[in-house]
């Protein structure tokens, strides 16, 4: 699936804004206590969101930026 430069924009920052979310809110929230195959799981996927999301984002600005 291909997707276009200002759905990659949208997609990112989506992303990217979710995953910061997660990153402040997860001592808050108690994700930090979580058993041990748990919090590493919740770690891991709030840090694979936030970095798909900018990566993604800064794909889209690239590209924008290309074609005009």
């Amino acid at each position: 699936m291909i997707l276009s430069t200002q759905r990659k924009l949208g997609l990112g920052s989506m992303l990217a804004a979710l995953g910061a979310l997660g990153i402040v809110l997860a001592p808050w929230l108690g994700w930090t206590e979580a058993p041990r195959p748990w919090g590493f799981l919740l770690g891991f996927l709030v840090g694979l969101i936030s970095g798909l999301g900018g990566t993604l984002a800064i794909a889209g600005l690239i590209e924008r930026r290309r074609n005009r």
